[in-house]
């Protein structure tokens, strides 16, 4: 029993099919749509102004933010959907926080929320 494995054929082999996966990779990716998500939402404070940053992933985005006085939970600002992912505030010392919505522009029915606690 002969168990030797024929590397130069196995290389070709594989050196044949290189470009079927590649080609096959290509369209995957270029037809499937990345995850909507919102992977961090940065909190900038500079100059007497406080900016919410959102980093997030999938395709023709949007995003809102509801802002609140956390010890009443009173609504302070509701931005309507934009294309810009950061919002300033000019705010008085205090604690806050926010619900920042990001959904794809394309399909209004995909969407995703977020809750973040900050000092301004």
């Amino acid at each position: 029993m002969n168990n030797a494995i024929d590397w130069e054929k196995a290389y070709k082999n594989l050196e044949e099919q290189i470009e079927f996966i590649m080609k096959e990779t290509e369209h995957l990716i270029a037809n499937t749509p990345p995850v909507l998500k919102i992977n961090k939402i940065l909190v900038d404070r500079s100059n007497g102004y406080t900016s919410l940053i959102v980093n997030a992933t999938g395709s023709n985005m949007m995003y809102a933010c509801y802002l609140y006085e956390n010890k009443t939970k009173k609504e302070l600002v509701k931005t309507p959907y934009q294309y810009s992912n950061s919002f300033v505030f000019q705010l008085p010392k205090g604690k806050y926080f926010a619900r920042v919505f990001v959904k794809a522009n394309h399909n209004n029915k995909q969407k995703v929320v977020d809750t973040i606690t900050f000092n301004a």
